[in-house]
């Protein structure tokens, strides 16, 4: 399924599971207002968009990918330069980000067990859709890379790929709650139970250090109780409230604050 056509499909992702975990404000200004706009890419989704591209559809990233002009757009013949060089379809890659792809990919596959799990038997960008049983609602999920045997793995490009910088990642971009889901969806869609879930984590910056983990039973226990919280927070939502008016946001009253644990 192409990405685009998975991106504008109407289940539930974890990006859905996100934006409901804020407020029902924040779910329905992105994927409910029907004035809403597209959200356009950061900087940093873009560059990610890249390395997958890179490490799992080196076709993909041939053909969509080029090195731009070693040459500012802002001069005269930085300009004609850049013009010459685009393609429809084909993004260009500044020199400084190319490069670091490249060393990001070789890294990946110089690891002998992210190249391991990468290589094994199965497929990437495998889009996978079920309906939930306890809500009735239509949920998704898009491993990075599926083994024939039922792993799961996602590819991440981090700051710090140690085990400490990873576990803090983990709870501040609920990855968590990403692992449960797609294993949850994945059951669902196939009838069977998945060996686990992978993150491949690789550094953005030198000597793109590479490690591999192996999500915890514990880790996946608290991913799903998020995951069925939110996904009773939607059903609730989409009961409750008219698609035309702004959902509620935060508490309307005085909330008294305190550390985080």
């Amino acid at each position: 399924m192409d990405i685009s056509d998975y991106h504008h499909h109407p289940a539930i992702s974890k990006s859905h599971l996100d934006a409901i975990d804020l407020s029902p404000l924040h779910y329905w200004s992105r994927f409910v207002d029907p004035n809403r706009h597209p959200p356009t890419p950061t900087p940093a989704m873009e560059f990610g968009s890249a390395v997958h591209a890179a490490v799992l559809e080196p076709e993909l990233f041939a053909t969509s990918y080029k090195l731009a002009p070693d040459l500012p757009k802002t001069t005269k013949a930085g300009k004609e330069a850049w013009a010459a060089a685009a393609e429809p379809g084909v993004e260009l890659l500044k020199a400084d980000d190319w490069h670091c792809i490249q060393s990001i990919r070789d890294a990946v596959f110089q690891h002998p067990m992210a190249s391991k799990v990468l290589t094994a038997d199965g497929k990437s960008e495998q889009s996978l859709f079920a309906v939930d049983d306890t809500t009735g609602l239509e949920i998704k999920c898009r491993p990075d890379y599926l083994t024939d045997s039922g792993w799961l793995i996602d590819l991440k490009t981090t700051q710090d790929a140690s085990i400490d910088g990873f576990q803090r990642t983990i709870a501040n971009f609920r990855y968590h709650v990403q692992a449960a889901h797609y294993l949850r969806t994945y059951t669902l869609a196939t009838g069977s139970k998945p060996k686990g879930f992978l993150f491949v984590a690789v550094e953005k910056t030198y000597p793109f250090a590479v490690q591999v983990f192996k999500c915890s039973d514990e880790m996946l226990g608290t991913g799903l109780i998020a995951v069925l919280r939110n996904l009773e927070q939607l059903h609730e939502s989409f009961t409750l409230f008219d698609k035309e008016t702004k959902w509620p946001s935060y508490s309307s009253t005085i909330v008294e604050v305190s550390l985080p644990p």
